[in-house]
């Protein structure tokens, strides 16, 4: 299955010892755990590197400046959210084309709602009306991720064109996001989460199934 880790990156990283993978590892963790906790601003090449007890030097060696490292992360958070769906796609071989779809959007709901997952797209899409990287790297999530929901749903009504399923799939995607943008929220619409990701399912059902 094509993951996230194709998408070509905006700085090419060093090929890694295992030791390698697992500093960079490290230090995609503890970024991780900074930009969903204190955001952007508060996320440092060198603050890395002291929360690691490691030199300014070293984050660098893997992740040639501040760009790079978000970069990596988020391909890094939405691999994890691409291989959840394609494990759990492998143990489903006997399961209809809905059943499937079903399915797989209870797990998407269950992955953007994790602080880990939710906090760094949230404000990766925030970062995307101000700064160019990030627009870059959320168009290429949402391309991919249009993509994938399209393989979804295309064939569940058969009236349905490629084009409209298409049209769907990006549709579907949106809400999605739109969705992380709310469960990211302080200010909140007066809805529950459970509230709210019902209404998605059935959002997403009509899209995929009624012509």
């Amino acid at each position: 299955m094509t993951t996230y880790s194709s998408i070509a990156p905006l700085n090419k990283q060093p090929t890694l010892t295992e030791k390698g993978n697992v500093r960079a590892q490290e230090i995609l963790n503890t970024a991780q755990t900074i930009l969903a906790t204190e955001g952007y601003a508060g996320l440092s090449m060198r603050g890395v590197a002291n929360q690691l007890n490691i030199s300014l030097s070293t984050v660098q060696h893997y992740y040639k400046n501040k760009e790079a490292l978000v970069e990596a992360l988020l391909i890094h958070v939405m691999d994890i959210y691409q291989t959840a769906i394609a494990d759990l796609m492998s143990t489903m071989g006997e399961a209809s084309q809905l059943e499937r779809f079903k399915v797989i959007v209870d797990l998407i709901l269950v992955e953007i709602r994790r602080p880990e997952t939710f906090g760094v797209l949230a404000e990766i899409y925030a970062l995307s009306n101000r700064l160019p990287f990030a627009a870059t790297l959320t168009e290429k999530v949402y391309a991919r991720e249009r993509k994938q929901i399209f393989k979804l749903i295309y064939g569940l009504e058969p009236s349905m064109s490629a084009a409209e399923c298409k049209l769907r799939a990006a549709m579907i995607v949106v809400q999605i996001h739109g969705l992380v943008s709310q469960l990211s929220s302080d200010k909140g619409t007066g809805l529950t989460r459970k509230q709210l990701e019902g209404a998605a399912r059935q959002s997403f059902l009509r899209l995929a199934t009624v012509p």
